[in-house]
C-alpha cells in the first residue's frame, strides 16, 4: 500500500526506538512463553509425585525450582513489556509530530488556487481529525501487529519443540479466522473512507457557520443553519454506523474460531496423553504438557484476537492516512522565478493581461495599466468587478492566462515569488492579531526590530499612546477576540507595515470597517505611511482616495475610465454615478 511506504518513511527517523522495542519484544515474549512452559513442568512435578514416581523432597525441589524460574520469567515480561510500550508511545508521537509539522509546511507551500478550491473545513479535518485518528490506529495497531508477529514467531516455535503434531492442528485452523477478519476488513473499508469525508464535510459546515455566526443570527437563521448541520451530522451517523455494523462481525469471528480452536486442541491432547504411546508416531505427551500447549494456543491466537478487537482503530486510522497523504500530493505553488529583483523600482505595469479563476467565467481580458515610481494609484468598481484580482495577480498569488506584468522591465514571472512579496507590503480590511503580546504581533513584519524602531512606528500609526495604556504595555498579550477594538487592531496592523517600511503599498479597503474617529486617525497614519512611496489603494469610500495621482475606474474586468478625481466628476460617466451614489 502506498499509504504504508509513506508512513515508513516516518519510522526511519525513529530507527533507535524502533529497534529497542524490537529487543524489548524479543525478550518478554519468550520469557513470557518459557513462563508458560515451567508452569505445565510443574504440573508434571506434581502428576509425578501423586503416581509416587518421586519422592516429597524431590517433588518440593523441582517445585521451587519452577516458581522460581517462572517467577524470573514474569519478571523480565513485566519489565521488558514496560520498556516496549514506552519506546512505542514515544516514537509513535514522534512520529504524528512530525507528520503534523511536515503537514503545516506542505500547506504553506501550496497555492492559493488549491486553498481556495478545497473546503477549508476539510482541509481542516485533515490536519486535525485525521491525524489523531493516525496517532490512534498507529499505537493500537503498531502495538498488536508488531507484538503480535513476534508472539506469533515464538510461539509456533515453543509449540512445534512441544509437540509438532498440535502445532499442525492450531495452524491448519488458524487461517480461517485471518482470512476471515481481511474480508470483513477489505469489505468495511469503503464505509470507513465516507465516515472520514463526512467527518470533513461537518468541519466546514462549522467553520462556515462559526465564521457567519452573526449574520446567522441577524437574519434569523438559526433553525435553517442547524437543518443543514443536523444532515450532515445524520449523513456522518448513517456512514459511522455502517462501519462500526461491518467491523464488529471481525472480533466474534475470530474468537469463535479461536476458542474452537483451544477445544479441538484441548481433545486432541487428551487422547494423545491416553493413546499417544500406542499410535507410534513418537509421541509422548503428558497432562502438563498439555496444559502448557493450550496456554501456548491461547497465546498463539491472542494477537490475532486483539488486532481484531482493534479493526476500528486500525482501518480508521489508515483511511485517515490516505486522506493525509493526498495533502502531501497537493501540488506545490510553482516558483519558476530565478532573476533577482530589481529593487530600484520604477514602475510596474500590466499589458494584455487575460485572467479567470475557472474556465467558464473571464474576469480580465487585454487588461492594461501603468503605475510610475511614487504614484498614489486607486481602484474602484462595484462588487465583484476583480480589484483583488489585480493584487492577487500582483502578488503572485495566481498567475495570468496569457499577457504579462513588469515591475521594471522585468516579467514577474521571472522574479522568485519570495522576493517579489516581500517588495510589497499590504493593509487588508481584515486585520490579523494572532495570539501573543502587542509587541510580537507588531514585530511580525521585522522580527530583528530594536524597540526603539517599534515606539518610531507605532507613533508614526498612532496606536503609541493606547498601547501605554494596556495594562502591560507592549507586553500586553492579545488576540482576535480579546483585547481591543476593531480600529486598535488596524492601527496596531499599520504599525507593523510602518516597521516594514516597504516602498511599494497595497491598502485593501484599509478604513472600510472601522468608526470616523478612527477612520480619521487611521487616515493621518496613511499619509505618514504613503510619504515618498508607491500605494494602490482599493476603497469602497470614494472620499478617502481623493487625493489620488490616478484613478482606475474597473467594470465588468476592464478599465472603463481613468484620471484624477476631478477629471472623472468632469467625466459625467460611471465614476460620477459611483461617487455621488455614496450621498443618497
Amino acid at each position: 500500500m502506498k499509504e504504508i511506504k509513506f508512513l515508513l518513511k516516518y519510522f526511519k527517523n525513529s530507527k533507535l526506538n524502533v529497534a529497542l522495542s524490537f529487543i524489548c519484544a524479543f525478550i518478554f515474549v519468550p520469557a513470557n512463553l518459557f513462563a508458560l512452559f515451567f508452569s505445565g513442568k510443574a504440573v508434571d512435578t506434581f502428576s509425578l509425585y501423586l503416581d509416587n514416581s518421586i519422592t516429597q523432597i524431590e517433588f518440593l525441589h523441582s517445585l521451587n525450582l519452577y516458581i522460581v524460574l517462572m517467577s524470573v520469567c514474569i519478571l523480565l515480561t513485566v519489565i521488558f513489556q514496560y520498556i516496549f510500550e514506552s519506546f512505542v508511545n514515544i516514537f509513535i508521537e514522534k512520529i504524528v509530530t512530525n507528520i503534523r509539522n511536515d503537514i503545516y509546511i506542505k500547506l504553506n507551500k501550496v497555492s492559493i488556487k488549491l486553498i481556495d478550491t478545497h473546503l477549508h473545513g476539510d482541509i481542516l479535518s485533515r490536519c486535525a481529525n485525521d491525524i489523531d485518528n493516525i496517532s490512534t490506529g498507529l499505537i493500537s495497531g503498531y502495538k498488536q501487529l508488531y507484538q503480535g508477529f513476534i508472539t506469533v514467531l515464538f510461539t509456533i516455535i515453543f509449540m512445534f519443540v512441544q509437540n509438532w503434531l498440535l502445532g499442525i492442528v492450531v495452524l491448519l485452523l488458524t487461517p480461517s479466522s485471518v482470512f476471515i477478519a481481511y474480508l470483513v476488513t477489505k469489505y468495511g473499508n469503503k464505509y470507513f473512507k465516507r465516515q472520514a469525508k463526512k467527518v470533513g464535510d461537518l468541519s466546514s459546515i462549522t467553520l462556515e457557520e462559526f465564521n457567519n455566526l452573526d449574520i446567522i443570527k441577524s437574519f434569523n437563521y438559526e433553525d435553517e443553519s442547524f437543518n443543514k448541520f443536523k444532515n450532515a451530522n445524520d449523513e456522518l451517523y448513517k456512514d459511522g454506523q455502517k462501519a462500526q455494523f461491518v467491523s464488529s462481525f471481525v472480533n466474534p469471528t475470530t474468537r469463535l474460531i479461536t476458542n474452537s480452536t483451544y477445544a479441538i486442541v484441548g481433545m486432541v491432547g487428551a487422547l494423545l496423553v491416553v493413546f499417544g504411546n500406542n499410535l507410534y508416531i513418537g509421541i509422548d505427551l503428558t497432562v502438563g504438557g498439555v496444559l502448557t500447549f493450550l496456554q501456548y494456543t491461547n497465546q498463539f491466537s491472542k494477537p490475532i484476537n486483539e488486532v481484531s478487537g482493534c479493526v476500528t482503530e486500525i482501518q480508521t486510522g489508515l483511511t485517515s492516512l490516505k486522506r493525509v497523504k493526498e495533502v502531501f500530493e497537493y501540488l506545490d505553488d510553482i516558483d519558476e522565478g530565478k532573476e533577482e529583483l530589481d529593487k530600484e523600482f520604477k514602475y510596474l505595469e500590466f499589458k494584455d493581461v487575460k485572467f479567470s479563476y475557472d474556465e467558464n467565467k473571464i474576469i480580465f481580458n487585454d487588461l492594461s495599466f501603468k503605475i510610475n515610481k511614487g504614484m498614489k494609484v486607486a481602484l474602484v468598481g462595484p462588487t465583484g468587478c476583480g480589484k483583488t484580482t489585480i493584487i492577487n495577480l500582483i502578488l503572485r498569488f495566481y498567475d495570468p492566462l496569457s499577457g504579462s506584468i513588469y515591475m521594471n522591465e522585468q516579467n514577474i514571472l521571472d522574479v522568485p515569488k519570495k522576493e517579489l512579496r516581500d517588495f510589497f507590503t499590504m493593509v487588508l480590511q481584515d486585520t490579523w492579531i494572532f495570539n501573543g503580546t502587542v509587541l510580537e504581533n507588531i514585530t511580525y513584519s521585522k522580527p530583528e526590530a530594536t524597540m526603539d524602531e517599534v515606539i518610531t512606528a507605532t507613533k508614526k500609526a498612532k496606536c503609541y499612546d493606547f498601547i501605554k495604556r494596556l495594562p502591560k504595555g507592549f507586553d500586553t498579550f492579545i488576540n482576535e477576540d480579546i483585547g481591543l477594538s476593531v480600529g486598535e487592531k488596524q492601527l496596531i496592523c499599520l504599525a507593523r507595515v510602518m516597521l516594514k517600511d516597504s516602498k511599494f503599498l497595497i491598502l485593501d479597503e484599509a478604513t472600510s470597517n472601522v468608526d470616523t474617529r478612527t477612520e480619521v486617525l487611521i487616515g493621518k497614519a496613511m499619509d505618514e505611511l504613503m510619504k515618498n512611496k508607491t500605494s494602490l489603494v482599493i476603497a469602497h469610500r470614494l472620499s478617502t482616495i481623493k487625493s489620488s495621482d490616478l484613478i482606475l475606474v474597473i467594470n465588468n474586468g476592464k478599465i472603463v475610465e481613468k484620471g484624477t478625481h476631478d477629471e472623472l466628476l468632469k467625466l459625467n460617466g460611471f465614476y460620477n454615478k459611483l461617487y455621488f451614489s455614496q450621498y443618497q
